[in-house]
């Protein structure tokens, strides 16, 4: 049986993502850092990618985060989603049965604070779909296993990639985790509703934001 549409769109992307990103940002698709990386790992974290966005075919709504952290997206390839969250006991609903892996080296799978936050929110909510408006890690110098904010130019260097996202699910409408995303959101022509990133304490706005973002969904399926 041949792909489905959605598939093929799917393969596309993935060799979007995997081209030259700014030099200033580790591209978990394409990049390899031998002390942290298996040699195979933008593999991995394609093919981790490509399940999770197969199994949020039908998402109706795109949470739009900031930028890769590295305890995350930097490893699994899946936006605010640690290595722990996709492999072994705390692997998540949708990734059980898939050929989920770990890129890393570490001897335990990398878990992120977001992430945590973040899936205790949407688990098992296959409406709900996630991306960043910076898709590639920023991290300060000399520091790969750290986080920054990203800088302008790196913010409009990943409009092109936000743009493909969001044409992956054409019925889905957008939503901003944080101003950077809101912004980004804006200058690409989408008037975005805004839910506070879970970061710098923020947990409590940003549940609240997606307790109320869940029930506009939950009434727009029963009208």
């Amino acid at each position: 049986m041949g792909k489905s549409e959605f598939e093929l769109s799917v393969d596309r992307f993935l060799r979007l993502i995997a081209k030259d990103s700014p030099k200033t940002l580790f591209n978990p698709w394409k990049d390899v850092n031998a002390r942290f990386d298996m040699k195979s790992a933008p593999s991995i974290r394609k093919s981790n990618l490509r399940q999770y966005l197969l199994a949020h075919e039908n998402a109706r709504a795109i949470l739009v985060g900031e930028a890769a952290g590295w305890a995350g997206c930097r490893f699994t390839g899946i936006p605010f989603t640690g290595e722990n969250l996709i492999t072994g006991d705390e692997r998540l609903e949708w990734a059980s049965g898939r050929p989920m892996k770990r890129s890393s080296l570490a001897e335990k799978p990398y878990k992120e604070r977001s992430a945590t936050i973040v899936w205790g929110e949407i688990a098992g909510d296959s409406r709900l779909v996630l991306w960043n408006a910076v898709p590639w890690h920023p991290y300060k110098s000399g520091e790969p296993l750290s986080n920054r904010k990203p800088r302008r130019g790196e913010q409009d260097a990943g409009k092109t990639i936000l743009s493909a996202f969001l044409q992956l699910f054409p019925q889905a409408s957008a939503y901003a985790i944080g101003r950077v995303s809101q912004e980004t959101l804006e200058q690409l022509g989408h008037t975005a509703g805004y839910i506070r990133h879970p970061s710098m304490g923020g947990q409590k706005k940003f549940c609240e934001g997606m307790r109320s973002l869940r029930k506009t969904l939950d009434r727009s399926f029963t009208t």
